[in-house]
């Protein structure tokens, strides 16, 4: 009656993201958004207060920004740490390069740190299922 459920485990961060991205994507087409028909102004690198006053009253201003920073992660992950101020560069959710780094480094940690333990934990299982093949073997 009262039992605690077996723990199970969670999708990869990676896949998380992924899924998260693709929902958010889908707002990411709205027309009405200020960058839709001419988005070269938002690749320059702006200071915060213009930053801001160039996405306000965007409809959209929080996904674009998530969808950034989950797209830069990705991407710093592949390139490498070194490629951080050329992977991440201008304006995206109202926020400028600079505020948004920091917030790209981590995420892409994480999503590394991530892979590195389930990598762990799946070569510990698959030793400890030689360990008892071995062992049902040795039995016979």
């Amino acid at each position: 009656m009262n039992h605690t459920p077996a723990p199970q485990l969670r999708l990869p961060l990676d896949m998380r993201l992924r899924y998260k991205r693709r929902t958010l994507n889908l707002l990411l087409a709205n027309p009405d958004r200020p960058c839709f028909s001419d988005p070269s102004r938002w690749d320059d690198n702006l200071d915060q207060d213009k930053t801001r006053a160039l996405c306000k009253g965007c409809p959209i201003k929080v996904a674009c920004g998530t969808v950034a920073v989950i797209d830069e992660a990705f991407v710093l992950i592949d390139k490498g740490s070194t490629a951080l101020h050329a992977v991440v560069s201008g304006t995206r959710g109202g926020v400028t390069a600079r505020a948004r780094r920091p917030a790209v480094r981590d995420l892409a940690d994480r999503i590394i740190t991530d892979r590195m333990e389930r990598a762990e934990l799946a070569r510990a299982e698959a030793d400890h299922k030689r360990a008892e093949a071995a062992k049902a073997g040795a039995a016979a």
